[in-house]
């Protein structure tokens, strides 16, 4: 079966669709790395939102939100029903003994895609480099005196390595073909993001819980077979969820597409309140050549959606299979029958 985990998460960025600026306040210049020139999809997710590393209560509510939504993924993917127990127990040991730990503890998310060729992933946060290689393999990971580096196969092309490096504050994966001029750029604190990026610069700088900026009509290009038919009109999409601005935009410039797009997402609205633990109630709006969804502002919501990003990330941990789980939370891969 084609694997199409890195496909799963354009598509699930592409669902959570967009936003506007207006009346969002630029706030001082702050580097944040940006390695690719022209992306066609950049997306940040903060971590820290969840309120997992807040301690006490806040903390205690973030673990269960994010347990619980790690084995509703898992049992999405392939998981039996009956092994939800099983997978929670995985789920928590993952974040006492390897995120909460300092095993991996991240903190930032940055994704920057270009073409199946060219992207770079950047986690920034605490890493224990020493046990995350003897996690990698000692055959695989060649340990230096600050970063730890490894050349990995990746699983979308055989033929082509995928190159991870990791300090103790930041882990960087992008194919092995482009390491050489990523790291230069990331070495030098350069951010290649251009002007057509303003806004998601903005959106960074202000860390919310989630910023994205996609260039849909030529992202298609690469993932043609996963968008469904009625997103076709679809040219652009951008969004930020944080406690200040929660706003979702879809940039369809043919004004009939519009309106039947502007059905379909209407019809949509409940489920997004469901999925949003009925929190609030969105609207979608159109307004010139886009249409919005927008949702009240609020640190519920931000909360909410870190601890959703948390759990995506951490289900890839806990990978499911339809008989088995195959957990990746110690040093070594567990399977359990």
């Amino acid at each position: 079966m084609k694997d199409s985990r890195l496909t799963t998460i354009f598509v699930i960025v592409m669902f959570t669709a967009v936003f506007m600026l207006s009346g969002f306040n630029q706030p001082a210049a702050e580097y944040f790395p940006a390695p690719l020139v022209e992306p066609l999809l950049a997306f940040y997710s903060n971590f820290t939102a969840s309120g997992l590393y807040d301690g006490g209560e806040a903390s205690l509510n973030a673990g269960q939100e994010i347990v619980s939504q790690i084995e509703s993924l898992c049992i999405a993917r392939g998981a039996d029903k009956t092994m939800g127990n099983h997978i929670r127990n995985i789920a928590e040991n993952l974040l006492n003994d390897r995120i909460l730990s300092g095993h991996i503890k991240p903190y930032e998310l940055y994704v920057y895609f270009s073409s199946r060729q060219n992207f770079a992933v950047i986690l920034r946060g605490e890493f224990d480099r020493q046990k995350l290689a003897a996690s990698i393999g000692n055959e695989k990971a060649v340990v230096g005196d600050n970063v730890v580096i490894a050349r990995l196969r990746f699983p979308l092309h055989e033929e082509q390595q995928l190159y991870l490096q990791v300090s103790s504050d930041e882990m960087l994966v992008c194919p092995d073909d482009i390491s050489g001029n990523v790291l230069a750029q990331l070495e030098s604190r350069r951010n290649l993001l251009g002007k057509e990026f303003d806004a998601f610069a903005k959106m960074v700088r202000v860390r919310p819980a989630m910023a994205v900026e996609v260039n849909v009509a030529a992202i298609r290009n690469d993932f043609a077979e996963e968008f469904p038919g009625w997103l076709e009109p679809l040219r652009y999409a951008r969004l930020i969820i944080s406690s200040r601005l929660t706003k979702l935009q879809l940039f369809v410039p043919d004004a009939d597409a519009r309106e039947q797009m502007l059905r379909q997402v209407e019809a949509m609205v409940g489920g997004l309140r469901e999925f949003a633990g009925n929190l609030v109630d969105f609207a979608a709006t159109p307004s010139g050549n886009s249409i919005f969804i927008e949702a009240p502002a609020g640190e519920e919501l931000e909360r909410l959606f870190g601890c959703r990003a948390m759990s995506f990330f951490a289900h890839f941990f806990v990978r499911a299979q339809k008989d088995q789980i195959v957990v990746s939370a110690k040093e070594s891969d567990v399977v359990t029958e």
